[in-house]
């Protein structure tokens, strides 16, 4: 059996909604939120239901392969 090493990417976006003094405060919670749990988790952890995320466009793509030792 050969062994590969593969290139893959995946994209995902969408919306959450969070609470704020202003836009800058919410943009710096949503970058803290992004930073803790990255768009999967605030899209379909459980846990964080209360950011309502609502994931609206994605891409997943293999672009490399390469035999190894």
């Amino acid at each position: 059996m050969k062994k590969y090493r593969l290139s893959v990417t995946e994209e995902i976006g969408g919306y959450i909604v969070v609470e704020a003094k202003n836009e800058k405060k919410a943009e710096k919670i949503a970058e803290e939120l992004l930073d803790e749990y990255g768009c999967q988790d605030l899209f379909y952890n459980h846990n964080l239901t209360k950011y309502q995320g609502d994931q609206t466009h994605g891409d997943r793509e293999v672009f490399g392969c390469e035999e190894i030792k």
